[in-house]
C-alpha cells in the first residue's frame, strides 16, 4: 500500500518492516495500527513521499536531513549511517531533522545491538502531556529509547514516552470504542477523564508526575533545542493531542565500547550486574528486551495476530488501493522472512 501511495520501492519495503517487526515484538500501538494514519498523510502531503538523498557524513557529529518523509525510513537510515562511522569512532552523534513520526524508537536501534554497539534515540514531539487543571498540551511525550548488546542474551532494550501510556493506546481504544483506564488522561478542560476521545481533545498525564514533566523536558533540550527544531511549529492550534506530520526533530547517540574501555571490560560488567539483578529479584525478573525478543520469536513460528478493528481498516485501505488481503482473512500476517 505505501507503494501504492508513491512511496518509493526500497523505501516503502524498509517502512513496511519496521512496522511489521514492531507488531512482532508485541509494539502494537506502533506497528500496522499506524499505517492508514500514515497514508492519509502521505495523501494530504503532510508526509512526504520521498525520502532525500542524505549528504554522507564527515565526521562523528552530522545531520540527517529526513525532508518530511516516514520515520520507519529515516530512522533505521540515519542508524545506519552512524553505526558506519561508529566503526571509526568512540561516539557518532547524529541529529534527525523533518521527520515524521518515528514510531518505536527501541526497533530503529536494534541494528545497533546486532553490531556490538550501544545506542540510544530521543525524539521531541508535539505538546501531548498536561498536567491536573492543564486545558491544553503543555510538552510533547518526547519518547526515548536505549539498546545495549549482552553477550549470549537479547539485547537490553528500554522504550518509552514520558506518559503514562502512549498516545497509540488511545487511539487503539477509540476503534475499539473502549474507555482508557483511570489516571491516563485530561479532557480538554483539564479534569481526569476515562473517555478516549475526550481524551484526544485533551491531554494525556506525566509518568511519575513530575519526574516524567522533567525527563520531557530533558528531551525536548536533547531533540528539539540542540537539533535546531522550531517549536512553535510542533503547535497544535486547535488543541488537544497533535499527531505530528513530517517535521519532527531526534538526537541519536551511538557508543562502540571496542573503543571506549573495550569489549572485554563492556561485556563484563554487563554480565555481572545482569547476572545480581536477576538472583536477586527472584524468578519474575526480567532484564528488559527479553519478553519482546520471546515475542518476536514466537510471530516468526505461528505469525502475527491483529485486532479485528485493525484488520478491518486494513482492508479497507487495501480495497481502495486494489490490493488483496487474503491472509488477513485468516486474522494474521503470514510469516515473515
Amino acid at each position: 500500500m505505501l507503494d501504492a501511495a508513491g512511496v518509493p520501492e526500497g523505501d516503502a519495503n524498509l517502512a513496511a518492516r519496521t512496522l511489521v517487526r514492531c507488531d512482532t515484538r508485541g509494539f502494537r500501538t506502533h506497528g500496522l495500527a499506524r499505517l492508514c494514519d500514515y497514508l492519509k498523510k502521505i495523501a494530504a502531503g503532510e508526509i512526504a513521499r520521498e525520502t532525500p538523498s542524505p549528504e554522507p557524513p564527515d565526521g562523528p557529529v552530522f545531520t540527517y536531513e529526513a525532508g518530511g518523509a516516514l520515520g520507519q525510513v529515516a530512522g533505521p537510515r540515519a542508524v545506519d549511517q552512524a553505526l558506519a562511522l561508529a566503526a571509526t569512532y568512540p561516539v557518532v552523534t547524529c541529529q534527525i531533522q523533518n521527520s515524521a513520526h518515528l514510531g518505536a524508537l527501541g526497533v530503529n536501534l536494534l541494528g545497533a545491538a546486532d553490531k556490538g554497539c550501544v545506542a540510544l534515540m530521543f525524539q521531541a514531539t508535539p505538546p501531548v502531556i498536561g498536567a491536573p487543571g492543564a486545558k491544553r498540551p503543555m510538552i510533547g511525550n518526547n519518547p526515548f529509547a536505549m539498546v545495549a548488546p549482552r553477550l549470549g542474551q537479547p539485547p537490553f532494550v528500554v522504550d518509552m514516552a514520558c506518559c503514562v501510556a502512549a498516545r497509540g493506546n488511545i487511539l487503539l481504544a477509540t476503534r475499539n470504542d473502549e474507555p482508557i483506564p483511570e489516571g491516563w488522561a485530561l479532557d480538554g478542560e483539564g479534569e481526569p477523564t476515562t473517555d478516549a476521545e475526550a481524551a484526544l481533545l485533551g491531554s494525556l498525564l506525566p509518568a511519575g508526575g513530575h519526574k516524567g514533566l522533567g525527563l520531557a523536558m530533558m528531551v525536548e533540550i536533547l531533540a528539539g533545542s540542540l537539533a535546531g527544531a522550531t517549536f512553535r511549529d510542533s503547535l497544535n492550534p486547535g488543541g488537544g493531542i497533535a499527531s505530528g506530520g513530517g517535521r519532527l526533530n531526534a538526537l541519536v547517540l551511538v557508543f562502540n565500547p571496542d573503543l571506549l574501555q573495550g569489549r572485554a571490560a563492556y561485556d563484563e560488567h554487563v554480565a555481572a550486574w545482569t547476572t545480581h539483578y536477576l538472583a536477586a529479584g527472584g524468578p519474575s525478573a526480567r532484564i528488559p528486551g527479553e519478553r519482546a525478543q520471546e515475542a518476536e520469536q514466537a510471530a516468526e513460528r505461528h505469525g502475527v495476530p491483529l485486532p479485528v478493528a485493525i484488520i478491518e481498516e486494513l482492508k479497507a485501505a487495501g480495497a481502495a488501493a486494489r490490493i488483496p488481503f487474503p491472509a488477513i482473512e485468516r486474522g494474521h500476517l503470514p510469516d515473515q522472512q
